[in-house]
């Protein structure tokens, strides 16, 4: 698939530019800033995983709070 943004070649199974980080696929509406660079898209999935984290420490100390008062 080539990249409508800079040209590259990219394989069919790739969902952004390799070479420029743009979207090659339509996909749903972005909200926010487009990333960029693979810098860019790391510190964002970094950021998804620290978020992922809190919530299941949440749902986890929630779960054993309420189990403690159930029993």
């Amino acid at each position: 698939m080539k990249c409508p943004n800079c040209g590259t070649e990219n394989p069919a199974s790739k969902i952004v530019c390799t070479n420029c980080g743009r979207r090659l696929r339509p996909g749903r509406h972005v909200v926010g800033p487009t990333v960029q660079t693979e810098k860019e898209l790391m510190a964002w999935v970094r950021g998804d995983m620290r978020r992922l984290g809190v919530v299941t420490a949440i749902v986890v100390a929630v779960g054993i709070a309420l189990g403690y008062v159930i029993h």
